[in-house]
């Protein structure tokens, strides 16, 4: 890919595409949608279902909902669709939701969680949040949850879902090394790469109560559909680590070099049956 002006020019097979500055940036952002689309299809397949807190019947008579930190809003889109009597509000610091096309039950906010929710307090019946260990430091999560405590009802429930990146089981040598750089990584910018095994805690410090955890092994490229779909999520995740892991080797700087090193990744962990954990933890807002 070679770079000029305000252009790229893009090879695929024998021919040439030039590509507007902006046209990148459109299938960049269509790529990270179709990974965490994928991502959203992955932990449901593993759930089996949308969420664990105890809301149904809740959710079928209508209540209010938040999913904080939606991204493109795959999860708050079904949920809005297999719950129209509710009403759900997604969150995200940046612009990445869909603008125009959504359900009438769905509006968005653009917001930093660990600041200020522009929502009234004690308004929501269910706050709904995942996969921010990789946004989030120890001190972030720790307001986003006193945040979501002030928003949430007496008695309504909040449900968290993170990874823990350090403890994997049946981790090859390839993926080893790759992980120690890149959990080095994440401890260097302050973040927590075993977030998951902290959320109970997280969520009993801020004050909440009947806490329910919960953790599930998820195979990586092996076992089922959803071995198959995470490698998918870990592997683009993994490419887009590029720049920062051939700092630590700089043989990865070539693409072709870098891609193999991903592939043969993911070549071990079906080998070696590799697993990760998903961990999920729901609680209660105190009654007054």
């Amino acid at each position: 890919m070679v770079q000029y002006r305000r252009c790229q020019i893009v090879q695929k097979d024998e021919t040439f595409i030039l590509l507007t500055v902006e046209d990148s940036i459109k299938m960049k952002m269509l790529r990270i949608y179709c990974q965490m689309t994928i991502q959203h299809w992955a932990l449901k397949y593993v759930l089996e279902g949308l969420y664990r807190s105890p809301v149904h019947t809740l959710l079928e008579k209508g209540i209010k909902v938040v999913d904080a930190g939606c991204g493109p809003a795959t999860w708050t889109f079904e949920m809005a669709e297999t719950y129209p009597t509710s009403s759900f509000t997604g969150l995200d610091i940046s612009f990445v939701f869909p603008e125009t096309i959504r359900p009438v039950n769905v509006d968005f906010s653009i917001c930093n969680i660990t600041k200020e929710i522009p929502l009234e307090d004690n308004s929501i019946d269910y706050y709904h949040q995942r996969l921010l260990v990789a946004g989030l430091t120890e001190d972030d999560m720790r307001a986003a949850l006193r945040n979501a405590y002030r928003v949430l009802k007496p008695g309504g429930y909040i449900e968290l879902g993170e990874v823990n990146f350090e403890t994997l089981e049946n981790m090859g040598p390839i993926y080893c090394q790759f992980n120690i750089i890149f959990t080095g990584m994440m401890k260097k910018k302050g973040l927590i790469p075993d977030m998951g095994d902290h959320i109970g805690i997280f969520l009993e410090e801020t004050g909440f109560e009947n806490i329910y955890y919960e953790k599930i092994c998820v195979p990586v490229n092996h076992t089922n559909k959803a071995g198959k779909l995470m490698w998918y999520d870990i592997r683009e995740t993994g490419l887009s680590l590029k720049p920062m892991i051939a700092m630590s080797n700089p043989a990865y700087e070539d693409n072709d070099a870098y891609v193999k090193y991903m592939d043969a990744i993911g070549e071990e962990n079906a080998e070696y049956k590799t697993n990760f954990f998903y961990c999920i933890a729901y609680a209660q807002k105190p009654f007054e």
